[in-house]
């Protein structure tokens, strides 16, 4: 089974009091509740998986990528069985 690599990527924060939401790079537009934030969220990158950290006051976005296993070394080859021409 291939390894996967997760990638949070921060997109809300909490504006207290209360239970109100802010984009991470502005202080506008002001969420009323964390639903409100999260639907504006998948207007704009159409992203359905999300991380939330309550006690920290943080949403993330959620991706997982496979990483590409290497390609396996070529077997080695020996003059001494005629292998080189």
């Amino acid at each position: 089974m291939a390894e996967k690599d997760i990638i949070l990527k921060q997109v809300l924060k909490r504006f207290p009091p209360g239970d109100r939401w802010t984009p991470i790079n502005a202080d506008q537009p002001v969420f009323s509740s964390l639903t409100e934030g999260i639907e504006w969220i998948f207007q704009q990158s159409q992203e359905h998986n999300y991380v939330i950290k309550a006690a920290e006051g943080k949403v993330f976005i959620y991706h997982e990528q496979e990483i590409a296993e290497p390609e396996p070394e070529p077997p080695k080859r020996y003059n001494l069985y005629g292998e080189f021409e």
